[in-house]
């Protein structure tokens, strides 16, 4: 999948096992807040380490952050990725099947159809409104 997100350069540190990166320069790499990290963090999706009080991701954990972001794009549940990433053996990250894309079409498809249904009648609630609210001349 091709990323379509505005390169930030990272400010890395060096941490006693390689470089890491701190949240703020992360949550801005992936335009995503700082709020949604830590609430990713908290559903075990991510698992930044810790310094004290302070987050650091590493090359690894941006990966698998990067992974979980593509896979919300994608209209995956939080549990969906979950699982799926609990299933994955090391840094892997998992690829998806025909099934699952199959069904996550489905999905999609159902969900397009009932917002196409939705943006129709307001269109017309509007075109309604707009005439009773049109001063007679």
């Amino acid at each position: 999948m091709e990323d379509t997100m505005p390169t930030v350069a990272l400010k890395a540190s060096l941490s006693d096992d390689g470089v890491s990166f701190g949240i703020e320069d992360v949550a801005k790499r992936f335009s995503v807040t700082q709020r949604t990290l830590r609430f990713y963090e908290q559903r075990g999706l991510i698992t930044p380490d810790r310094v004290g009080r302070t987050r650091k991701y590493n090359e690894s954990q941006i990966k698998r952050l990067d992974y979980v972001l593509s896979q919300v794009r994608l209209g995956f549940t939080l549990t969906e990725i979950k699982e799926r990433t609990d299933q994955a053996i090391g840094d892997d990250t998992p690829e998806l099947t025909m099934h699952e894309v199959e069904e996550q079409l489905t999905i999609l498809r159902r969900q397009q159809a009932k917002l196409s249904e939705s943006l129709d009648i307001l269109v017309r609630l509007r075109q309604v409104l707009s005439v009773r609210l049109t001063p007679a001349n």
